[in-house]
């Protein structure tokens, strides 16, 4: 575990500061830490991280919703890592931003296609162009918001480990103004790593569920999402 992680700077919006591993983040979004690592490196990374301690990245809970949206471009929608790294590179340059992602508003989905939307300002119509397939190529077709139900930005990520598949669970979530912006059972302030401990200690699902007040199907899909196995640093 880092010692002298970043510190919040005077009227610095809390979502903006780079406070998690990559380890850290990993774990609480269910992603393979190797996967998610993967991200972050080489001279044409899909993703930036927001801060750096030495060598390590640091991710700020901007960066985490960013790293969620690819995942379920990934995993849910299907598209091929060398097409998201493409696309992020030409989001990058159409938006003038290292992370494009961080705008819930701005990435959609149109016909199998990555997009920029645009929207209207001053005399300026709204417009939708590729970022994928054919960069800049404007489109009229209506796009999708790939994202909504997971993820409502700058507020909560609700991460789920068969969030490919299974579109309605939200056993988990992360909010920066709730226990730090750490993974918490939904609705309550109760660390996932704290039920994670507990059933490590060998207490039963049951027991974990009486003596936290929960149901215990949320305490098992939130032991089942957390893989500690991926141990956050």
């Amino acid at each position: 575990m880092l010692r002298h992680k970043p510190v919040r700077q005077p009227g610095q919006d809390i979502r903006t500061l780079p406070t998690y591993t990559i380890p850290e983040a990993a774990a609480f979004l269910a992603i393979k830490r190797r996967t998610m690592s993967s991200w972050y490196e080489g001279d044409d990374p899909i993703l930036r991280a927001s801060g750096n301690y030495g060598s390590t990245h640091l991710l700020s809970y901007k960066d985490l919703e960013e790293a969620y949206r690819v995942y379920l471009l990934r995993e849910r929608f299907g598209f091929s890592f060398q097409f998201l790294r493409r696309s992020m590179r030409n989001a990058r340059r159409m938006l003038r931003s290292q992370h494009p992602l961080h705008r819930a508003d701005a990435v959609k989905e149109c016909l199998q296609d990555l997009v920029y939307d645009k929207p209207a300002r001053g005399k300026s119509p709204r417009t939708v162009s590729s970022i994928g397939k054919k960069p800049g190529q404007q489109v009229i077709e209506e796009v999708a918001n790939l994202f909504a139900e997971r993820i409502e930005a700058g507020r909560f990520i609700f991460p789920w480990r068969f969030a490919a598949t299974d579109h309605e669970s939200r056993p988990v979530s992360m909010n920066p103004r709730i226990m730090s912006g750490r993974l918490v059972v939904a609705g309550t302030r109760i660390p996932v790593t704290a039920l994670w401990g507990r059933k490590r200690a060998g207490s039963k699902v049951a027991e974990i569920a009486r003596d936290f007040g929960l149901d215990r199907d949320i305490v098992e899909k939130a032991l089942t999402h957390i893989d500690l196995r991926q141990k956050a640093a």
